[in-house]
């Protein structure tokens, strides 16, 4: 096993594999596979269905749950920031105020590559043998998922790995590959084009690649002018 290793700066694609083969049975590694090669959120993964696989057409129908608070003016209804003091509507000093719970529910439907499937396909068929038949596709909750996903890379010496660190790999290596930064958004389902551009924003390599460009560039346009100058005065 390689040496333990701190998650920052060192999690590769290359990794993924890895990360699957150390897997202990068939549920971990389609879990630790559907985080890695989807991109979607842990939250994402225990909400899904059975039903929300279509293995003929290679898709995911991914339900993504929100709930937010809106905080409301007791006396007139009026909605308030954190920070208010008095209600800017009816005047009043805000002694308390309402919660009003906001769910929001965004569907999206995203591809999956065949291999992700096949290890969908081979743990449903696994887990026939036990007394589950529920419709979820991973029957268990969020600390289970980090707890498995933690396991899996220190069996492969990375230290701190989390669900999220899978997300992050797969949006930084679509960047880094220069794919549509539009289509990674309905990929990753991020209600604003802003949060996926940070990850844009965020390669190093990139940056330096464009950056190195722009002098290159200048470069030439002082050794064409030199050689433009050297004519004339021929």
């Amino acid at each position: 096993m390689t040496p333990i290793r701190d998650l920052k700066e060192y999690l590769e694609p290359g990794h993924i594999k890895s990360l699957i083969a150390a897997t202990t049975n068939p549920r971990d590694r389609a879990f630790i596979a559907l985080l890695a090669r989807s991109g979607i959120r842990i939250s994402e993964a225990i909400q899904l269905k059975v039903n929300d696989i279509d293995f003929k057409r290679g898709t995911l129908t991914i339900l993504h749950l929100k709930e937010r608070s809106r905080l409301k003016c007791s006396h007139c209804g009026e909605s308030l920031g954190r920070r208010h003091l008095f209600c800017p509507s009816c005047g009043n000093k805000v002694d308390q105020v309402v919660r009003q719970k906001i769910e929001q529910r965004r569907q999206r439907t995203i591809p999956v590559d065949p291999a992700t499937l096949g290890f969908m396909d081979e743990y449903l068929q696994w887990r026939r043998s036990f007394p589950y038949r529920g419709p979820l596709v991973f029957p268990f909750g969020r600390q289970r998922g980090w707890q498995l996903v933690r396991r899996a890379g220190e069996r492969i010496g990375i230290r701190g790995l989390h669900p999220h660190s899978l997300r992050h790999l797969l949006a930084t290596t679509w960047v880094a590959k220069s794919l549509n930064v539009k289509k990674l958004q309905v990929l990753l389902g991020h209600a604003s084009i802003s949060t996926t551009m940070e990850y844009v924003d965020s390669n190093l390599e990139q940056l330096r690649c464009e950056y190195e460009k722009l002098w290159q560039n200048k470069e030439d346009e002082t050794t064409e002018t030199k050689d433009y100058k050297g004519k004339e005065r021929a």
